[in-house]
């Protein structure tokens, strides 16, 4: 394990003092081993987090940029190879941080093992937008719950939230595609409602045995999350055209130095 310390240090004159970018105690990184391209049982990441420990396990630099800087995955631009390597990392902080504050623990992690350079830009590029149907009326209920969204299941209504801002679902549901999940409704505020994808999925896959058409997995995903929408929360999921704010990457080791 390699040990990673909180400094200070002062820069510029003596009045002026920085403190050095927040860090975990205690990371181990390594490239993960088990995942075969072939065996469909070794493709799942995980992410987990609890009061000052952070673990990743098999999961790509995408999907470690995204988590790292609070973005959605299809915001990460680079090179091909950050969507095929695998990595694990085990990360301790000198105290119960939060998720949040352990982002840019992670940030500076990233800079030191991978040598991530990045910058940002904002693109023109295809969105799926969530829109509120024609008449404004959606079919979510204003919630009363003000922290952290909470879920539960029901046996009849799926996966009940409680306290989800929209922003939050575009967070969600942009992990399906290759583009961004916009809120384009106008509503900030948090609602509650009900999620249940396999009320829907049957429906699909008959209609699709049905059709003649070929229609790609890609495309198929978007057919099927709209009628989620649609279904669920009585909202519309549409492709436009939006600026959309990137994080690319300049730079970035392959083989990251490890522990």
């Amino acid at each position: 394990m390699r040990t990673i310390r909180l400094c200070a240090f002062l820069a510029g004159s003596a009045l002026a003092q920085n403190t050095a970018p927040p860090a975990f105690e205690v990371a181990s990184v390594k490239i993960n081993q088990l995942y075969r391209q072939d065996d469909p049982s070794t493709w799942r990441p995980v992410l987990n987090s609890t009061p000052g420990n952070l673990t990743i396990h098999n999961a790509t630099l995408r999907i470690i940029v995204a988590f790292a800087y609070d973005i959605q995955r299809p915001q990460v631009a680079g090179p091909d190879w950050i969507d095929t390597q695998r990595y694990d990392i085990a990360a301790k902080a000198d105290g119960p941080a939060t998720e949040a504050a352990m982002r840019p623990m992670l940030r500076a992690l990233l800079a030191e093992r991978f040598k991530l350079e990045s910058h940002k830009e904002t693109r023109a590029m295809e969105v799926l937008a969530i829109l509120l149907p024609k008449n404004g009326v959606h079919k979510m209920t204003p919630s009363k719950n003000t922290g952290e969204p909470k879920n539960h299941s029901d046996p009849d209504r799926g996966m009940v939230i409680e306290g989800a801002s929209l922003p939050m679902l575009a967070m969600e549901a942009s992990r399906e595609f290759t583009v961004p999940v916009v809120n384009m409704t106008g509503l900030d505020n948090r609602f509650d409602f009900a999620f249940n994808p396999q009320k829907y999925v049957q429906e699909f896959r008959t209609a699709m045995m049905a059709s003649r058409e070929r229609i790609e997995e890609s495309e198929a995903r978007v057919m099927l999350m709209q009628n989620i929408f649609t279904g669920d929360l009585g909202l519309r999921l549409e492709k436009r055209r939006a600026d959309v704010e990137m994080l690319v990457i300049d730079k970035a080791e392959k083989t990251p130095v490890e522990n």
